[in-house]
């Protein structure tokens, strides 16, 4: 019997909205002269208004290259599986809009076809509805997944269709819920799977999408692993967990692989990689999944070379004795110089030399320069670190106090919060805060300190302007919040799962939902009990934004172009709306619904529990606190590629270049007009910064989880969460202190 893993909604194995990318076995010798034989087209019915799927057809005889035909046309990304007995390809949503039957073929490349099978597309039975809630898990699973639909209409003769294949079980628990099956065997490649519930007599659900991402590749060594400067192209052989197919990456460029099989690669990699001394990035990328990285050092063959310094920015006061030096060709008998004066070393190995910095030097601004020399004379070339004041903390507004103010505004000191959670700059130089458990949105005028509610009446609902009950507008735990040129107001909710829209009018502010899948609460008992008249629907879709769905959206932002980008923090991907026309989509740019750490396509990167965002200067990039894995991403905008910008994915508070230096759940983000990051830190009560090419330096906060205006080195926060930069100041969303505190910049 097969083992089978009981799949939690609430677990990391999440729903993603992304059609794969192709996946292309190694090169095979087989050749097959006879015409392809179609045996089962899966699924072979589907319903209206389905996403985007992966279109499976089992046979014999699919040659290498053989495609998918749809009413004639080439399916995108089909592979090839089971030796050459399924055939994989995407099948886009508007192939399957409306009702009707379509033919599907096989044609290899000498030009023979299959038979044809056929897909027809039928209406669904709108008294039967299924809901996945977030489900994916990454190939070659080997097992059995056990997991729970939601909906209604279920009976004990529902069952399960998966793929058009019943599933291994399907258990009746009610009405509205059942536990499905799906068998290990679905889980080996990567593939988009269509479910959907069957009852008796034909009636068919709408269909939820199941997805099965790529593995990453695991480097296990390279040889070799360190290089001499020197202008001849090298050998370069990577070990590890990998397929065939995958290639080796070296600083971003892909380089063409000369030897390869399962768990071995070799490629000539040019001289110009190794002209001049650093260090190589060395990864594997495999189905457009990227490995971690492999650092290959390049040095002169004799002499000390530093890399970096950590940390390479301390502030006055700070107790911050030694700097490491990190590098290569060190030794016992090395010296090493500050500004050409002789330094006292701590300690040293190969690649690591720890020097005191002089107590004068740390009392006083300025830049200073290191170098080291070895015992034959050969001097490194110079490094430097600066000294820089202490950043100084003050509140803003609250005075620590839970409280709420429905109408009006107050001063800054007679202010209350109840956690408040993110921060926004608006057009008309306010602070847009999302009080998240007074569930109102606030202003607050950084200049005179005022701060007043825009929305939301202190209790918890879901209520848009002109509703049923003909209540207030209420919200449920608002996350994120952004502000528009034209100051429409943008809102993220914990609670209801939603996008919600806010638009000043002369009678006050009108309340809509602009994305995210809604169902109205009919029933005046229910409607009283959640304050609400609608109930957000969770989930992992894109597409018309009334029916896309989301998990837990958090910190949302407003491109210059109009689009809006928000972290779906519980699907641990990002999420865009866009307006076309007088309608709003919804796009996935990044994460695929299963948290991890990869870095390469956007398409296929990972993250896990993203939360902060920011856009650079010029709008190209995209940052986001990746909170769980202690790191700082940034997507390009431009070439839809993920990487890392710092944090080693260690818990902590490391300063450094961005490789070594540790992040403790950092969970907000704000760039100034240099292109320097400031974060917040959830786990570690701090405020760190982080400048263009990912060095990484403390600001504020000393660990402790309390409360402290003054100097940055004394000053303390309690999880602080949102940020935003304005007039000179990081303003901080101080979230378990009930006070909005704020930093001079320098």
């Amino acid at each position: 019997m097969r083992k089978v893993i009981a799949y939690l909604l609430t677990s990391g194995l999440l729903l993603s909205s992304l059609v794969l990318p192709g996946f292309q076995q190694a090169p095979n010798a087989y050749g097959q002269a006879a015409a392809p034989v179609l045996k089962g087209v899966h699924p072979d019915i589907i319903t209206v208004g389905s996403d985007s799927f992966t279109l499976r057809v089992d046979g014999s005889s699919f040659a290498d290259g053989a495609k998918i035909l749809f009413d004639g046309q080439e399916l995108s990304s089909p592979r090839i599986f089971r030796k050459h007995r399924t055939i994989l390809a995407e099948l886009e949503a508007s192939a399957i809009a409306s009702t009707g039957t379509h033919t599907v073929q096989i044609l290899n490349p000498d030009g023979q076809r299959s038979a044809s099978g056929t897909l027809t597309v039928v209406n669904r039975e709108p008294s039967l509805r299924m809901h996945l809630g977030g489900n994916a898990t990454q190939e070659e699973a080997g097992t059995d997944l056990l997991f729970q639909v939601t909906g209604e209409g279920f009976d004990e003769n529902s069952t399960a269709v998966i793929w058009g294949f019943p599933a291994e079980a399907t258990t009746f628990i009610n009405s509205q819920r059942l536990t499905v099956q799906i068998s290990g065997d679905f889980l080996q490649d990567p593939a988009t799977i269509p479910i959907y519930i069957l009852n008796k007599g034909g009636k068919i659900s709408n269909t939820e999408n199941f997805f099965v991402v790529p593995r990453p590749a695991k480097i296990g060594s390279i040889d070799p692993e360190k290089l001499d400067e020197g202008n001849e192209d090298f050998l370069l052989t990577v070990r590890g967990d990998f397929k065939a197919t995958a290639f080796i990456v070296v600083n971003g460029t892909r380089i063409t692989t000369t030897q390869r099989k399962e768990g071995r690669l070799e490629a000539m990699i040019p001289a110009s990689f190794r002209s001049q001394p650093g260090q190589l990035i060395i990864r594997v990328e495999q189905d457009g999944v990227q490995s971690r990285d492999t650092l290959l050092p390049v040095a002169p063959a004799k002499g000390p070379f530093i890399f970096n310094l950590a940390p390479s920015r301390i502030r006055i006061g700070e107790n911050k004795p030694t700097v490491d030096v990190y590098g290569t060709n060190f030794n016992d008998a090395v010296t090493a110089t500050i500004d050409g004066q002789a330094a006292n070393i701590r300690s040293s190995t190969k690649t690591v030399v720890t020097i005191v910095v002089p107590e004068a030097l740390r009392s006083v601004s300025g830049t200073h320069t290191i170098q080291i020399k070895d015992k034959d004379g050969n001097l490194s070339q110079t490094a430097s670190f600066e000294i820089v004041p202490d950043y100084q903390v003050a509140t803003a507004a609250g005075d620590g106090r839970e409280g709420f103010a429905l109408s009006g505004c107050l001063a800054s000191e007679a202010a209350r919060f109840r956690r408040p959670r993110r921060i926004a700059a608006g057009p008309d130089n306010l602070l847009y805060i999302t009080d998240q458990q007074n569930h109102a949105i606030r202003t607050l005028n950084p200049t005179t300190g005022e701060v007043c509610t825009v929305a939301g009446t202190g209790d918890f609902g879901y209520h848009d302007t002109g509703n049923s009950a003909n209540k207030p507008e209420t919200f449920s735990f608002p996350n994120g919040v952004a502000v528009t040129a034209d100051g429409t107001i943008y809102v993220t909710e914990n609670g209801n799962d939603v996008v919600r829209r806010i638009v000043r009018t002369a009678s006050g502010v009108r309340v809509d939902t602009v994305a995210g899948t809604t169902e109205a609460i009919t029933q005046p008992a229910r409607q009283a009990k959640l304050n609400a008249t609608k109930e957000g629907i969770d989930g992992f879709r894109e597409g018309a934004a009334n029916n896309a769905a989301f998990r837990k959206p958090d910190e949302i932002v407003a491109a210059p172009d109009g689009s809006l980008y928000f972290t779906d923090t519980g699907n641990h991907a990002i999420r865009r709306l866009v307006q076309n026309g007088a309608q709003f989509v919804v796009e996935t740019i990044a994460g695929n619904g299963v948290p991890g750490f990869i870095d390469g396509d956007a398409a296929v990167a990972r993250f896990n529990i993203p939360t902060g965002l920011a856009l650079s200067p010029d709008g190209s990039l995209l940052y986001v606190t990746d909170t769980a894995n202690n790191r700082i991403r940034r997507i390009n905008l431009l070439t839809h590629r993920v990487d890392t910008l710092a944090g080693s994915g260690d818990f902590g508070s490391l300063d450094g270049p961005g490789s070594l230096a540790s992040f403790g759940q950092p969970i907000g983000v704000a760039v100034d007009a240099s292109g320097t990051l400031w974060v917040s830190e959830f786990g570690t009560f701090k405020i760190r910064r982080v400048d263009t090419v990912g060095n990484v330096s403390t600001v504020a906060g000393t660990g402790a989880a309390k409360f402290r205006d003054g100097a940055g080195l004394r000053a303390t926060f309690n999880a602080p969460r949102g940020l935003a930069i304005v007039g000179g100041f990081l303003f901080i969303a101080d979230y378990e202190n009930m006070k909005i505190r704020k930093i001079a910049l320098q």
